[in-house]
C-alpha cells in the first residue's frame, strides 16, 4: 500500500492524540509495568500493509513513563467506517472527510489475522521508506490448505498470540526492544543448529528493520494442539496423591517421580544441545571463580533488599497474621544468608563447569506436556525485567535446575491450600513436603543421569549440590520481596524454602 491508498490511514494515525492512545493502552494486560505511570504516547512509526481490503499497518508506539525509561510497543491497527467497526478494541474514532472513522487493533480482527498468516508463509519484505517489515520464513510449507482458522490465545501478559490454521503459533510482541531477541535467536538456535526435538520448531519471524536498528517484533513456531503447561499437568497429576486417605505407616503412591524424572533428563537434553554451539553466542564458557563471586555479591544484595522489604511490610501489618513471627525471625537473619552465600563461593572453589546459553526463566509454566506425553519447552526470552544483554548472558545451567526446584515447592503449596483442604494441617503439610521432596529428587537424578558432567557441570558432587543452592538462594528471595510486593498471602512459601536453605547446611 504506497502512495494515495496510504494516505487516508497516515492521516487518521497522525490524528490520533496521546490521550486516545493512552485511554486504549491502560486497558490492555499486555501493557501494565509495575511501579510506571504513563504520561505520554505518540505514533513513532507507519509502516502499512499492502493488503486488499481494510487499511492496516504495524505501528509503533512510544510510551513515556514516571518510574521507567521510554517504552516501544507495537500496535497492529486496522481502519473502518465507524459503522463497520469491530465491537471491542477500538482505540479512537475520529472524523475524516466527514465520515467517522474508526481505528481499531487490527489483532482481533479476523481478516487481518487470514492475511497475516498467509503472509508469514514467503519471505519478503514491506518497505516504507526508511522503515522496512521483515518476514523471514524458515518452513514455507507450515500452513496447510485444510484448515486457515485463526484464534487470539487468552493467557499472554506481555505479548498476543495467534494460532494459525491448528499448525503454528505467532507470538507478536507487543513490547519491541532493538537488538537480537533472545526467543527467536534461542529458538532458531535449538531448531536449525542443534536439531533439539523437545522445543516447538521456529517456522518464521517478523522484524522491523531502521536504517542500522533490527527490532524483532514476533515468532512464528509450531502448534502442540491439545498440549498444557506442566504446571497444570503437574496440579492434575497431584492431585492422587494430596487426595488420597490417611493411611497409617504408609505414603499413598506418587505419580509425579516418573515424570519429574523424564523432565529432568529433557532438561539436561536442552542444556547439552545448548552447549553445543560453536559461534561466539553459543560457545561455552568456563565458569570462572569471579563470575561465582559476581553473581553471589548480587544475590546478597537481593537477600538484604528482600529482608529490608520483609520489615517494612511487618511495620505496616500487611503480613498475615500466621506469618508474623516466622517473618520478624527471618527479618533477623540477614546476616547468617549473606554468609551462606559467602561458604557457598568458599566451598565451590574453582571447580565450576561451564557457563553456556540457558533457558533464563524456566519454571513449570515454561514447559508443555503434549497429548503424546512428552515435555516441549518454551518461551526462551529470560526474565522480562531485565536487560537484553543480562537475558542473553551466558550463565551456569544449574541456574535453571534451580528454578525448577523452586517450581516443584509452588506446585506442591498450591496442591496442600488447594485440593488437599479437606485433611488435616498436619497431614497436608506432611504430604507437601514428601510430594516436593520426591519431584525435586527425580528430577535431579534424571538431569545429573542424562549426561557426562564434565565439562558442564562442576566434577565435585558436593560443589555442583553448593552452585545449585546458591541459585536457589537468588530465586528464593526474588520470590519473597515479589510476593511481598504482590501477594503477601503467598509469602510463605518462599519463607519456607529460605528455612529450608539454612536446615540443609547445617547452620540452623
Amino acid at each position: 500500500m504506497t502512495g494515495e491508498r496510504d494516505a487516508p490511514l497516515r492521516a487518521a494515525l497522525a490524528a490520533l492524540s496521546s490521550d486516545d492512545l493512552l485511554r486504549f493502552l491502560v486497558r490492555q494486560r499486555w501493557f501494565g509495568r509495575k511501579g510506571a505511570s504513563p504520561t505520554h504516547a505518540r505514533v513513532a512509526d507507519v509502516i502499512p500493509l499492502p493488503w486488499s481490503g481494510v487499511s492496516y499497518a504495524i505501528v509503533r508506539v512510544i510510551v513515556r513513563e514516571i518510574g521507567g525509561p521510554d517504552r516501544e510497543l507495537q500496535l497492529p491497527i486496522g481502519m473502518r467506517s465507524h459503522e463497520t467497526a469491530l465491537n471491542h478494541g477500538v482505540i479512537a474514532t475520529i472524523e475524516q472527510d466527514g465520515r467517522q472513522i474508526a481505528l481499531y487493533d487490527a489483532v482481533q480482527d479476523a481478516d487481518f489475522r487470514a492475511k497475516l498468516a498467509e503472509a508469514l508463509t514467503t519471505s519478503g519484505t514491506v518497505d516504507a521508506g526508511s522503515t522496512k517489515w521483515i518476514v523471514e520464513v524458515l518452513r514455507p510449507g507450515w500452513l496447510g490448505s485444510d484448515d486457515r482458522t485463526t484464534t487470539v490465545g487468552s493467557a499472554e501478559q506481555s505479548n498476543t498470540s495467534i494460532v494459525m490454521g491448528g499448525r503454528g503459533i505467532y507470538k507478536l510482541f507487543r513490547v519491541l526492544t532493538p537488538g537480537v531477541h533472545p526467543d527467536v535467536e534461542v529458538t532458531r538456535f535449538l531448531t536449525t543448529k542443534a536439531h533439539f526435538p523437545n522445543t516447538p520448531a521456529l517456522f518464521a519471524e517478523t522484524r522491523i528493520e531502521a536504517g542500522d536498528e533490527a527490532i524483532t517484533t514476533g515468532m512464528l513456531q509450531e502448534y502442540l494442539p491439545g498440549a498444557v503447561d506442566a504446571w497444570s499437568f503437574a496440579l492434575e497429576r497431584g492431585k492422587a496423591f494430596f487426595t488420597a486417605p490417611p493411611q497409617s505407616g504408609r505414603d499413598p503412591a506418587n505419580d509425579v517421580v516418573p515424570d519429574a524424572r523424564r523432565l529432568g533428563v529433557m532438561t539436561r537434553a536442552m542444556h547439552d544441545a545448548l552447549a553445543s554451539g560453536t559461534d561466539s553466542a553459543f560457545t561455552p564458557e568456563p565458569l570462572r571463580a569471579e563470575d561465582v563471586e559476581r553473581q553471589a555479591h548480587r544475590v546478597q544484595q537481593s537477600i538484604r533488599d528482600s529482608l529490608l522489604l520483609l520489615e517494612a511490610q511487618l511495620e505496616t501489618g500487611r503480613l498475615p497474621a500466621q506469618r508474623v513471627a516466622e517473618a520478624r525471625a527471618l527479618a533477623r537473619r540477614a546476616d547468617h544468608y549473606t554468609d551462606f552465600v559467602d561458604e557457598i563461593v568458599d566451598t565451590v572453589g574453582d571447580d565450576l563447569g561451564s557457563r553456556i546459553r540457558t533457558h533464563g526463566d524456566y519454571h513449570l509454566g515454561q514447559v508443555l506436556h503434549t497429548k503424546s506425553d512428552d515435555f516441549m519447552v518454551i518461551d526462551f526470552e529470560g526474565e522480562p525485567a531485565r536487560k537484553l544483554e543480562e537475558r542473553r548472558a551466558k550463565m551456569s545451567p544449574l541456574r535453571d535446575v534451580a528454578g525448577m526446584l523452586r517450581s516443584f515447592s509452588y506446585a506442591a503449596a498450591t496442591m496442600a491450600e488447594g485440593v488437599a483442604r479437606t485433611l488435616d494441617v498436619a497431614t497436608r503439610e506432611l504430604r507437601s513436603a514428601r510430594w516436593e521432596r520426591d519431584a525435586r529428587a527425580a528430577f535431579l537424578d534424571g538431569y545429573l543421569a542424562a549426561g557426562r558432567r564434565e565439562p558442564l557441570l562442576p566434577r565435585d558432587p558436593d560443589h555442583l549440590r553448593s552452585l545449585v543452592a546458591l541459585f536457589e538462594t537468588e530465586k528464593v528471595f526474588y520470590e519473597l520481596t515479589y510476593e511481598l510486593n504482590n501477594r503477601p498471602e503467598w509469602v510463605g512459601i518462599p519463607m519456607k524454602g529460605i528455612a529450608r536453605l539454612l536446615f540443609k547446611s547445617g547452620k540452623d
